[in-house]
């Protein structure tokens, strides 16, 4: 989301989207990328940014591919970075600013898979991985809101789940990087984190859990006050159970909501406390800039809300 009128969502095998109106039309197309062997795929997307009158998408799954076209011309598509190494699963997206972005993946060996861009996503270079703290057996993370990074200031924070669930951080825009365990449940499958969400340098947020015990509320979700130095547990068995997405809303200083295929819940009170809105499922959501509508997305639909009126919510746009 680039502000209230201009939303963009990428979706499974290629198609994407972008209104320039807050909704009212849509501009839609399949992105296809031919391979070296002239075979012709459509990329799985999770995650897509707005960024200097473009749009960029990044697959999931390998082949994985990074994808850019200009806003008023989507079906003018190009490949800016691919990867053809069978390990490669990207998990995330996001930038600092119209310049600076990052994208991050499940690890190759112990490695974290993480690219950087400095100039608004027309190449993108990896990170060594001497600079990065070796991941744990197990752990990955999941690509289900691109919802895996958070942003702000010169800092970013990933956070991971499965084998082990713990936080990734850059305080220079990916130089250096330490990492931080959490209390989150974790040492399954598709356990621990699933989405990181920081208000400011300081204040921070993430939710998961089990998805496969969906309705257990305990061990899934953490906050912290100190930048992510430390994690503490927050409305253990009383908050929401598995979400794949958590979010702050903009100009409510303690606001923050959580969706997932069980529904959406909000809290008022940095997750202390938590109301269930709406069983409707979502898998991801982003508020426009003045904290008055929400956007959502989920199986073959992207919906707006007024917020936090969500009983007048209605589907825009579906595939």
């Amino acid at each position: 989301m680039a502000d209230s009128n201009k939303i963009a969502f990428a979706g499974s095998e290629g198609f994407i989207g972008f209104t320039s109106n807050g909704g009212e039309t849509w501009d839609t197309t399949r992105w296809t990328v031919k391979t070296p062997e002239d075979s012709v795929i459509y990329p799985s997307f999770r995650s897509c940014y707005i960024v200097d009158d473009k749009m960029i998408a990044v697959g999931i799954s390998a082949p994985g591919f990074i994808i850019r076209a200009p806003l008023n011309d989507l079906k003018s598509s190009t490949v800016v970075h691919a990867d053809y190494d069978e390990r490669t699963f990207w998990d995330a997206m996001q930038f600092w600013d119209s310049n600076h972005g990052i994208v991050m993946g499940d690890p190759i060996g112990d490695c974290l898979s993480i690219f950087m861009t400095h100039n608004s996503g027309g190449d993108w270079h990896s990170v060594d991985c001497s600079s990065l703290p070796p991941t744990l057996e197990g752990e990955a993370a999941f690509a289900a809101s691109n919802g895996n990074i958070s942003c702000v200031g010169s800092h970013a924070w990933i956070a991971t789940g499965g084998g082990a669930s713990r936080v990734f951080h850059t305080a220079d825009q990916g130089l250096t990087w330490d990492v931080t365990n959490t209390p989150l449940i974790q040492g399954g499958t598709m356990t621990g984190a699933f989405a990181i969400a920081f208000k400011n340098e300081k204040k921070g947020i993430m939710i998961g859990g089990d998805w496969e015990n969906q309705t257990h509320n305990v061990g899934n979700l953490a906050y912290t006050s100190d930048g992510g130095s430390n994690w503490t547990l927050r409305s253990e068995g009383a908050g929401p159970g598995y979400r794949s997405c958590i979010i702050w809303r903009p100009n409510h200083d303690s606001e923050c909501i959580a969706i997932g295929s069980k529904g959406i819940d909000r809290s008022i009170d940095n997750g202390l406390n938590w109301e269930h809105v709406s069983d409707d499922s979502y898998y991801t959501g982003r508020f426009t800039p003045d904290g008055t509508t929400l956007w959502l997305a989920g199986h073959q639909k992207v919906a707006k809300t007024p917020w936090p009126l969500m009983s007048d919510s209605k589907s825009t746009k579906e595939e």
